[in-house]
């Protein structure tokens, strides 16, 4: 497994492409590790969406400075995978060979303590 040339570009391209995705100039942009904006920033409600390429995967972070009562950060979660998904498959029409799938791993400090798990 590895992440082809040009698979992690075509991936942000596509990302940015949905209207609740801003590429932040201001933080992370390095040519593989970026940060985007998600949410709703009219009425100042923004995650930020961490997308980092290694060798062989690419590794999707949401953080979140402060828990909202009106929008659970399971629904961001939900939302922002479905958002990949749809990317995703975009991309894949350049890389038909690869095969791809999404997995959160949940990195709150809270939960350092237990194993692995993943949101879905």
């Amino acid at each position: 497994n590895y992440t082809p040339p040009g698979f992690f570009v075509r991936l942000i391209a596509s990302l940015g492409k949905d209207h609740k995705c801003l590429v932040d100039l201001k933080k992370h942009l390095h040519r593989n590790c970026i940060t985007l904006l998600f949410g709703n920033a009219s009425i100042g409600k923004i995650d930020e969406i961490t997308v980092s390429e290694s060798l062989k995967s690419i590794t999707v972070s949401l953080g979140r400075q402060v828990e909202r009562d009106d929008y659970s950060f399971s629904n961001a979660i939900k939302e922002i995978h479905s958002i990949l998904d749809d990317s995703i498959g975009e991309v894949k029409q350049w890389f038909p060979f690869i095969t791809t799938q999404l997995a959160f791993v949940c990195t709150e400090e809270r939960c350092r303590s237990f194993p692995t798990h993943y949101v879905v």
